[in-house]
């Protein structure tokens, strides 16, 4: 009975989360009236249109799955000596209760959460009115509630993050490496058109360095995009590669920045040698992710951040920062030995460029003072 009225404290929850999300879609309409049809603001409005039409489908479903959970759990605890499959047939509509709520809760507003905590207090007790049953009705039970998962996540797509643009442009951070570096000179270079559209960047920094003597040169490389579910950016290890240079060790690790007070950060870093006719330079970088003010090095949990709606629903971003050292091979150092004086290079780079990017261009998603 205790799953029951779970269930039934559901029912008004949803119907109340369901109709503001219905409020929400017709302010999109009216905005999307008011803009010009050809315009990025009009496509985005679209894409939020279409997505917050589908949660509105969701909802109601879920209004619908709290009311069918709740009257099957009634009958079958008012019934207990009689057929055991309405106790069976509730595990669907428990479960999907479950799945429709959890995107929501993690943006942790108040309606949301109060319907999550109701779908894990029916699920709770539900699980122990499953236990009893027989072998059999357990494998009914597990079915059901394995074909429910497969159509629910067929069919839902991850909430949206709200796009968050960079504070200033990123061309600007060049002045603030210049000057955290003496004696350095160089300037941002702007791709050309077929890579600035293959990168897919709202932002990009590409600033050559050379230093005031000696042999190394250093590449600082920055992408931002305002929405997180942009596609993660190309990644140096497959860049590279496909550019000639045959990637010669890489390894990921947690390295202490001085300028942000020793906070570890997790960094790949690689050495790049280069193929036939591309000269002699080598190049040791460091590349790391930042999604959302979460930060990585894995491409693939990148991905999962990024597009899985599991951040930032107030809003959030994605971006990538590389610094390649390079230089000419000589001597018996290993450059990716932490004392090496390219690793060394990279390193004083990183404390530079670090801090900026998050006191001056990383926007606030927690209502601080930086990224």
């Amino acid at each position: 009975m205790a799953a029951g009225i779970f269930m039934v404290a559901a029912i008004p929850l949803g119907i109340a989360w369901t109709l503001d999300l219905q409020a929400k879609v017709r302010g999109l309409e009216a905005k999307a009236s008011a803009v010009g049809p050809d315009s990025a603001e009009a496509r985005q409005v679209g894409i939020e249109m279409a997505h917050a039409r589908r949660s509105v489908g969701f909802d109601w479903a879920g209004v619908a799955a709290a009311g069918i959970g709740a009257g099957l759990l009634i009958v079958a605890a008012a019934r207990p000596g009689a057929s055991p499959w309405p106790a069976v047939a509730a595990g669907a509509p428990v479960l999907y209760l479950v799945l429709s709520t959890a995107s929501m809760a993690v943006t942790m507003e108040t309606l949301p959460l109060l319907r999550a905590m109701a779908a894990w207090g029916a699920l709770v007790p539900y699980v122990a009115v499953v236990l009893p049953l027989s072998g059999r009705l357990q494998y009914a039970v597990c079915c059901t509630c394995l074909g429910v998962m497969a159509v629910f996540f067929g069919l839902w797509e991850p909430p949206l993050p709200k796009p968050v643009p960079i504070r200033k442009p990123l061309s600007e951070l060049e002045a603030g490496v210049l000057k955290a570096m003496p004696g350095w000179t160089g300037h941002h270079r702007r791709l050309d058109a077929a890579t600035e559209q293959n990168l897919g960047a709202d932002e990009y920094l590409n600033l050559e360095l050379t230093p005031p003597g000696g042999e190394y040169l250093v590449t600082i490389f920055v992408a931002y995009n305002a929405n997180a579910m942009s596609r993660v950016p190309h990644v140096p290890w497959v860049c590279m590669t496909e550019s000639g240079f045959r990637l010669v060790s890489k390894r990921e690790e947690d390295v202490a920045l001085k300028a942000m007070g020793g906070r570890e950060m997790r960094l790949n870093v690689m050495l790049f040698e280069p193929g036939e006719g591309l000269g002699r330079t080598q190049a040791l970088m460091f590349q790391y992710f930042n999604v959302g003010s979460v930060y990585t090095c894995n491409r693939e949990w990148t991905r999962v951040l990024a597009t899985s709606g599991s951040i930032g629903q107030q809003g959030s971003f994605l971006s990538q920062t590389q610094v390649a050292v390079r230089f000419l091979p000589g001597g018996q150092e290993d450059p990716m030995a932490k004392g090496s004086k390219p690793y060394q290079l990279g390193m004083e780079f990183l404390n530079a460029v670090v801090p900026l990017l998050e006191k001056e261009y990383y926007p606030s998603l927690h209502g601080d003072g930086g990224g």
